[in-house]
């Protein structure tokens, strides 16, 4: 059976996400907030097509691409940086508020389907803003660990300087079978 992904967030992450999961015969839907950072990564990735598609973030999209995908087997949620000035709150708003309401919708869809994998990425940065913003995360991802029901993982990646490909790799073992085991880890990604 085709496993079901889907990878919300943005910049140039999200089409080596999309790659390494379609590599394995996945279907890959995509979640983005601008329709040019979709229809880029669409175009890299050969076009839409019916094992890869998406929409633009915003009223009713989240659920028209759960409808289409009928199932949620790995939800990937990396959300897209943000520029060094821009500020904590609006960083906490678009880099943790935003994924946690994300997590916790999958979480929910896939504890009624007998489970899944969710993987939260943080963002890159060492600034405090882009460490509070890890931390924050980092703690999200642990309760959502210890709520989450039997078969469902969730585990968080921190990239610090690690490629877009290394993230992708590892985002797709914790999407399989190898992230069973590991729940509420908070794994850090070195260059």
């Amino acid at each position: 059976m085709r496993k079901r992904v889907l990878i919300a967030g943005g910049g140039e992450l999200l089409e080596a996400l999309a790659r390494a999961f379609l590599e394995e015969g996945a279907t890959v839907a995509l979640l983005t907030p601008d329709a040019q950072s979709l229809e880029r990564v669409l175009d890299g990735l050969g076009g839409e097509r019916e094992d890869r598609f998406g929409r633009v973030a915003g009223e009713g999209a989240l659920d028209a691409l759960l409808g289409r995908l009928a199932r949620l087997d790995v939800l990937v949620c990396a959300p897209r940086p943000l520029a060094r000035s821009v500020p904590l709150e609006r960083r906490l708003s678009e880099q943790v508020a935003g994924p946690s309401s994300l997590l916790q919708v999958a979480r929910a869809w896939m504890h009624s389907r007998g489970g899944g994998r969710l993987v939260a990425v943080a963002p890159e940065g060492d600034s405090q803003a882009a460490s509070m913003v890890r931390e924050a995360l980092a703690a999200l991802v642990r309760r959502l660990a210890e709520a989450s029901g039997p078969g469902t993982r969730i585990n968080l990646l921190c990239p610090q300087g690690a490629s877009s490909v290394a993230v992708a790799d590892c985002a797709r073992f914790l999407g399989g079978g190898g992230g069973r085991a590991l729940n509420g880890q908070v794994l850090t990604l070195s260059a």
